[in-house]
């Protein structure tokens, strides 16, 4: 865009973004998303400060009680049938050239998962009980053979 201010041609540059596909972008997009949906949904937001928490965010809710979200990112499978996320984080740490992955899950750390899809463009409101400490799954639609047991639908956790 261009503008005359006493006979000067100025012009406005905007400024360039970062790469989307730069580590973090994700989980950081994934987590404003989340926190402006339970905005909208009517939840006071807090973000901690400081380290050593695995929480993302703190909501209180209509009764004043407290609860600590832990937000994922979620990818849709291969087979475009369900909507996939890690319940747990992978800590890796290096001695000698040597790199070890420890899993570090959430039980008793978070009370809720929110996790958004960017395919789907909806957040996902899950109880930790209702998350393992492994690779998790919603179901995006019915089973080929009507399979109904230890299946969660995405519908079921819509925020």
């Amino acid at each position: 865009m261009h503008c005359q201010v006493a006979g000067v041609q100025m012009s406005f540059v905007r400024p360039t973004p970062k790469d989307k596909n730069a580590k973090g972008y994700a989980g950081s997009a994934s987590e404003a998303i989340i926190s402006a949906a339970l905005i909208q949904a009517g939840y006071t937001v807090l973000t901690p400060n400081g380290y050593m928490h695995r929480y993302d965010l703190v909501i209180e809710d209509a009764n004043g009680c407290f609860w600590r979200i832990q937000c994922k990112t979620a990818w849709l499978a291969r087979d475009q049938k369900t909507l996939r996320f890690q319940g747990c984080s992978l800590l890796y740490k290096g001695q000698k050239g040597r790199k070890e992955s420890k899993r570090q899950h959430y039980q008793g750390k978070v009370d809720f998962f929110a996790v958004y899809s960017p395919d789907t463009k909806q957040v996902y409101f899950l109880p930790i009980s209702d998350v393992s400490n492994t690779e998790n799954s919603l179901r995006l639609v019915p089973t080929g053979n009507k399979q109904e047991k230890r299946i969660k639908y995405a519908a079921d956790y819509v925020l």
